[in-house]
């Protein structure tokens, strides 16, 4: 192929690449001396931000992006009063090509907003869980002003807490369900994203990868799901893991220094309030178990030592303490796709994970369970 051809191909699939859309706005008692700006992924995956006065009520944007992503479009006064203190009036949908239709009368917020077909499975979305997030978030406000109370109901809270139960199953199961009946949906894309990859565990994570369409997998998100899942892989079971990172005194530790041993890998941080719970059953475990040829170590992913080693005093941890304090951008965190604690794997004496997020008061009988 000569130059100019090669050239021509670039061009030509850079062209393919870049999708236009359009966005039509009616907002007609918003007021004059108002202005609408628009936050989008444009055809290179950064987000943009655009802006245009909205005139006789109406508003007009026209550019470029790629796939099908979450969008945000905001009302607001083109001069700012700073003696007035006023709510953001915004509201997010799905953009992608062709032609978007937000229609309101005073506030964008409340404006619907159609057209594409990503937006109409959006919609359909929030039309079926909306309801039982609302009953979340209320349950949630009440369960948050009771549980910071200066005198804490525990019998409330327990209540609070049984009541919530159902409806966060109830979210569950119609986040299922729209997941596996929208497998070439954007949405979907971002629901898994979002909601299935804090933690993942690969056998219980891949039907959600499965069913995902080669055409959203190419997308922006769907490559972003596919590096987590990938980084995942190596830290599911039945792989071997090493790392190295300084101990508390600043010496290299190498994991596999511990070859031979059953050792639990605890990844944690002193900000980390579910890590920091967790800590005196793991020191029960570590107390019945570590004659019987049983190690842990903890990897803190602090940003500073200080912290780092004020929680390793309070909660008197006695097992060995490494961290380069980095705190997700430690190479260990990176490289296994580590983007929430608590998480930890238990590795038999090969160096092999054999089992992962071992975690509760019967902690310890789950790690014996393993000990051979």
């Amino acid at each position: 192929m000569n130059i100019l051809a090669l050239f021509t191909c670039l061009i030509t699939g850079r062209t393919m690449a870049q999708d236009k859309f359009t966005i039509t706005g009616t907002l007609p008692k918003a007021g004059t001396e108002k202005m609408v700006s628009l936050t989008f992924v444009n055809a290179d995956g950064k987000s943009v931000v655009d802006s245009t006065i909205l005139t006789n009520g109406k508003f007009v944007f026209k550019g470029t992006t790629a796939f099908g992503n979450k969008a945000y479009l905001e009302l607001k006064a083109i001069k700012k009063d700073p003696s007035k203190r006023t709510n953001p009036d915004f509201i997010d949908f799905y953009l992608e090509k062709g032609t978007t239709t937000a229609k309101g009368v005073d506030s964008i917020a409340r404006a619907s907003i159609t057209g594409t077909k990503v937006q109409n499975e959006y919609n359909q979305y929030n039309a079926q869980t909306a309801g039982l997030i609302a009953q979340f978030k209320e349950i949630s406000a009440r369960f948050t002003k009771v549980y910071y109370a200066k005198v804490k109901d525990s019998v409330e809270i327990k209540k609070i807490q049984a009541e919530a139960k159902p409806v966060h199953a109830k979210i569950e199961a119609a986040l299922d369900s729209f997941i596996f009946n929208h497998p070439d949906s954007y949405v979907t894309a971002d629901l898994i994203h979002q909601n299935k990859m804090a933690v993942i565990d690969v056998v219980k994570f891949d039907p959600y990868y499965q069913i995902l369409t080669p055409r959203i997998l190419a997308s922006f998100t769907g490559k972003k799901i596919t590096g987590k899942y990938e980084k995942a892989k190596q830290f599911a079971v039945g792989r071997s893991i090493d790392f190295t990172l300084p101990d508390k005194d600043g010496k290299e530790f190498k994991l596999s220094s511990l070859k031979g041993k059953y050792v639990l890998v605890d990844f944690w941080a002193s900000w980390c309030v579910p890590c920091r719970a967790e800590n005196p059953f793991l020191m029960k475990a570590y107390h019945e178990l570590k004659d019987k040829n049983f190690e842990i170590v903890g990897v803190s992913l602090d940003d500073t030592k200080a912290a780092w080693m004020r929680a390793v005093e309070q909660d008197k941890l006695p097992w060995t303490q490494v961290s380069d304090v980095k705190g997700f951008k430690t190479e260990v965190a990176v490289r296994f796709g580590i983007t929430a604690i608590p998480q930890n794997v238990l590795i038999d004496p090969a160096g092999k994970v054999i089992a992962k997020d071992l975690r509760g008061e019967d902690v310890n009988k789950k790690i014996a369970n393993f000990i051979k």
